[in-house]
């Protein structure tokens, strides 16, 4: 109701209202006067009336012409109003020719007869105004339109047979000398009645474009009752209000081709116009974008064996525009490294020879200061020959110097690495969780000499005494089992004995010492192997000879310390100790162990048990020395009895180095593998994102591919592309927070604006972790904008290769491509015209006025037949002055007459040169029809072509159809 409401307030006072109501006021102010006869004879009353009959009947056909403009795309709706309109035009004109005083028409004219079609005329034009308020119905194209149009002639064919052949059954509804009759009152008011709706429904509608075009169409169903109210109000066919009538007819009539004119073809028209110009400005900034970019493009000329490099491709190797030479060969021997060059030609051969869709190659290239750069190559063919052999190869290119220094970086790190493992003095190698060695180092074989080490064949543990072996497993199981995040220590660590065929003196087993801590890899392990025997065997003879006690205690510099059992009192200390915690003897014995180690009361008494219950026992932990510093220390226990006092002995080794080194291997190792990994899925992207070909793949891929570039992190993509309907936003991982640990943003920028931005949320190690994340996020954003910036300027090569530099129109190459398939298809229900066009004394005007008015005289015909013409009509030219333009679903007639309407408005135009005016311009055209005239397109234009001769002997300046006689000859 409020829709209404708003619209019958725009309606007032807007000046279709205005005209309803000075024409309602205009029948009021009649009714109150006495009634008057308009004309006094007969024959004044016919003339008025065949004039305002036929205006109304032209009005109806060009309504209907407006309408059926393009009726295989027009919905059922439209499509009934048409035909609606087209049977109101045709029982209009039997109305006006079934006057009295007319010539009798098949039957007897009389008035019963003409108003009998009046009648039928009035419902199908009212019929069609209620149609077209109906906004609910569907907009689709009518999927069977031919039957709907038989549907309607067949109604028309029954009103034409009741009109002539049963008129006489039909009761009267005039009277003379009594003046109309109640059914044709009745029948008036019912009509006025279906106008009145129709107009208020279509104040409503949202079916039309405009506000404008439902205001007028309202206001003509009003004025059709109006004018349906008149013609219940006269007495005889002479008196005013059957004038008025007729006249608020063609009023009404006036208004719905105009509506239905602005709807159907000025607004077409001028959506096309914006269109051209929203392309002219995308094309504008599509070209700005790439010359700021920092991706240079090459294009190279197969045939002369040439390559044009851009501006910003000399920019990015330093030299000045134009200075790189456009013969390729000069490239090949002077400017591509000696030890790439047989690579990138052969994967360019065989691109060029068809087994890749596209070229991409990483070579070096020799710069302005005659340093060798790393460069990323990408190109397609773009062109064929006649022979579809390739012709032209354009690409783009960007510097990847940075990128492959970062590479080199990498594998030093890796070789330094592996040069730690192989020369460490302890024996190293990785296994998996069951055990089974997949790599070691030197010293590992040197330790276990002469047993030899089968790679994924060997378990650990077959070298495992069986006194020790099976408790070790069972411990490394069940440390395998635990949760990291729960374990007591990072790392697995047993004292055992090894028994190995010929190992030793009098094959006594190998103490030694194992310590596995998890690698990066999933199910890898990495195992460190000690000689412990002559430690073991230290503390074997300690503990057999406690007399030999303090020398063996005071003897090295390994820190050693007695401990009571009871209270964890320092008992006894040797130099090294004090020493390393740096307090006197004398202050060593009056403190306790809670005061230097950190380990929590409960858990040093469990190793105190331990070590008493099993005479020794090893942990690790971390000692606090006088000056405050904390270190990691690990403790060798044993039990001793010394004047009949059970003690603690316990020997110290610094591990804080170690520790420190071997976090730092682990971490340096997840951080490259990571690295490592992460850069292989970008590349990959990287990869699978240059062979998109449409800019709407990228979101899908990146909604798939993102968020593995950057595991364990939070983010966000923003994508504002304007090739794209609506933005875009690709997230990953948790929501972001607003207080992140770690945030980056990265604008995806070209010079006409923003793309985009990306955000990364993520909780770094360190620095080096949070600069490597920063590093990934610029290289995605840099990679995301030279595709986006790569996929435009691919489309705007190949639409340039479809078009003529100077018209703008359509090529030759693009006709030959399409126009096939058009033929292929062309059958009588949907056939295909052709028209060959030329330029009328094109050569004269060449020679009188210079080539630049020739040219101007060209770009003046395309526009003309860009404007003329349907957008689903092809205009290209075919060479110098002439012209192709194809038609498809269009007659021979059809085209006939839009070809004469394009050389009417082409001889209209003129263009002042100097002082003098060029003007009264033609063109010869000769025009064939398929498949009436064959479906072979070489044949077609060749008759085209007589047919255009045909019409240059015939006098210039017409458009003349191929007839059998030109084909046979």
């Amino acid at each position: 109701m409020a829709t209404l409401k708003l619209a019958l307030r725009h309606l007032l006072i807007g000046p279709s209202g205005r005209l309803f109501w000075a024409l309602l006021a205009f029948m009021l102010l009649l009714t109150l006067l006495p009634k008057q006869q308009v004309f006094s004879q007969l024959h004044s009353y016919l003339g008025f009336h065949s004039l305002i009959e036929l205006t109304c009947v032209i009005v109806a056909i060009l309504a209907t012409l407006s309408i059926f403009n393009s009726y295989r795309t027009l919905s059922t709706q439209y499509l009934c109003v048409g035909a609606l309109l087209a049977l109101s035009a045709m029982l209009d004109s039997l109305h006006l020719l079934s006057m009295p005083g007319m010539p009798d028409l098949f039957t007897p004219n009389t008035l019963n007869k003409a108003i009998y079609f009046w009648l039928l005329a009035r419902l199908c034009a009212i019929s069609a105004l209620l149609l077209l308020s109906l906004s609910h119905l569907p907009d689709q194209p009518a999927r069977f339109p031919r039957l709907i149009l038989v549907a309607f002639l067949c109604a028309g064919v029954l009103a034409l047979i009741g009109g002539f052949g049963y008129l006489d059954r039909a009761p009267d509804l005039y009277i003379p000398g009594q003046g109309l009759t109640p059914l044709k009152i009745s029948l008036e008011w019912g009509l006025a009645g279906m106008s009145v709706l129709a107009g208020l429904i279509l104040l409503r509608s949202s079916h039309l474009q405009r506000r404008r075009d439902r205001e007028m169409l309202t206001v003509a169903a009003w004025v059709t009752a109006l004018a349906e109210i008149c013609f219940t109000l006269y007495g005889t066919a002479n008196d005013e209000f059957n004038v008025l009538g007729h006249l608020y007819k063609a009023v009404s009539y006036i208004l719905i081709f105009r509506a239905l004119f602005l709807s159907h073809l000025r607004y077409p028209w001028k959506a096309l116009n914006d269109t051209r110009t929203r392309l002219a400005e995308q094309e504008q900034r599509w070209n700005l974008a790439l010359t700021g970019s920092d991706t240079g493009v090459w294009d190279m000329n197969l045939v002369a064996d040439e390559i044009f490099a851009s501006a910003q491709f000399h920019q990015i190797l330093g030299y000045r525009n134009g200075a790189l030479p456009r013969d390729a060969q000069a490239w090949r021997d002077r400017l591509l490294h000696p030890e790439d060059i047989d690579r990138v030609v052969g994967s360019f051969d065989d691109h060029v020879a068809g087994h890749s869709n596209h070229w991409r190659c990483e070579y070096r290239f020799l710069d302005a200061q005659n340093r060798w750069r790393w460069l990323l190559a990408n190109g397609q063919i773009m062109d064929f020959d006649e022979d579809q052999c390739p012709t032209r190869i354009v690409g783009t290119v960007i510097d990847i110097q940075a990128q492959r220094e970062q590479e080199q970086h990498l594998a030093d790190t890796r070789r330094r690495l592996q040069t730690l493992f192989d020369t460490t003095p302890t024996g190293m190698l990785v296994i998996d969780s069951r055990g089974v060695i997949h790599q070691h180092n030197p010293m590992l074989s040197q330790l276990l000499t002469p047993h030899e080490i089968a790679i994924g064949q060997d378990f650990i543990w077959q070298w495992a005494s069986d006194e020790d072996g099976p408790d070790a497993r069972q411990h490394w199981d069940q440390w395998q089992q635990q949760d990291a995040t729960q374990r007591r220590e990072p790392t697995w660590h047993r004292e055992l004995r090894m028994s190995l065929h010929g190992h030793g003196r009098a094959g006594q087993p190998l103490w030694a010492e194992w310590v596995i801590a998890p690698l990066p890899e999933e199910g890898l392990y990495l195992l460190l192997i000690e000689d412990i025997s002559a430690r073991k065997r230290a503390t074997e003879l300690l503990i057999e000879n406690a007399g030999l006690y303090r020398s063996t205690f005071e003897s090295g510099n390994a820190i050693k310390l007695l401990l009571d059992p009871d209270n964890s009192m320092i008992v006894d200390a040797n130099t090294a100790a004090c020493d390393y915690y740096g307090y006197p003897l004398e202050t060593l014995k009056t403190m306790t162990m809670a005061a230097i180690s950190l380990t929590a009361q409960a858990t040093r008494q469990q190793r105190i048990h331990q070590t008493l219950e099993q005479r020794e026992g090893y942990f690790e932990t971390r000692h606090r020395l006088a000056n405050g510093t904390i270190r990691d220390v690990e403790i060798f226990t044993a039990s001793v009895v010394i004047g009949g006092r059970t003690l603690i002995y316990e020997m110290v080794h610094d591990t804080t180095i170690r520790k420190e080194a071997e976090q730092g291997m682990v971490t340096l190792n997840q951080r490259l593998s990571r690295d490592g990994l992460h850069r292989e899925r970008l590349n990959r992207l990287s990869t699978q994102l240059f062979e998109l070909s449409a800019i709407a793949d990228v979101v899908p891929l990146l909604d798939q591919h993102l968020a593995q570039c950057f595991p364990d992190t939070s983010g966000e993509l923003a994508l504002r592309i304007e090739e794209l309907d609506q933005a875009h936003c690709i997230r990953w991982g948790e929501k972001l927070s607003t207080q992140p640990a770690f945030e980056y943003r990265q604008r995806l920028t070209t010079t006409t604006g923003a793309l985009g931005r990306m955000t990364l949320q993520a909780e770094p190690l360190d620095d080096e972790d949070r600069h490597r994340l920063e590093r990934m996020v610029d290289e995605t954003a840099r990679i995301l904008t030279l595709t986006l910036i790569n996929l435009r300027l691919r489309n705007q090569l190949t639409n340039h290769a479809y078009r003529d530099a100077l018209t703008g129109l359509y090529n030759r190459r693009y006709l030959n491509e399409t126009l096939p398939d058009l033929l292929e298809n062309a059958s009588e229900e949907s056939p295909v015209s052709l028209a060959l066009l030329d330029l009328d004394h094109f050569k004269r005007l060449n020679d009188t006025w210079g080539h630049d008015a020739g040219d101007q005289v060209l770009i003046a015909l395309g526009e003309i037949l860009t404007q003329r013409l349907r957008a689903t009509d092809i205009s290209c030219r075919y060479g110098g002055e002439e012209f192709i333009v194809v038609l498809p679903g269009a007659s021979a007639s059809i085209a006939m007459m839009r070809l004469n309407e394009v050389l009417e408005q082409f001889g209209q135009w003129s263009m002042q040169v100097g002082d003098e005016r060029i003007a009264h311009l033609t063109f010869s055209a000769g025009l064939v029809n398929s498949p009436s005239q064959g479906h072979d397109m070489s044949a077609l234009i060749e008759l085209a072509d007589q047919a255009l001769y045909g019409a240059k002997h015939a006098g210039r300046g017409r458009v003349q159809l191929a007839t059998h006689e030109m084909r046979l000859a």
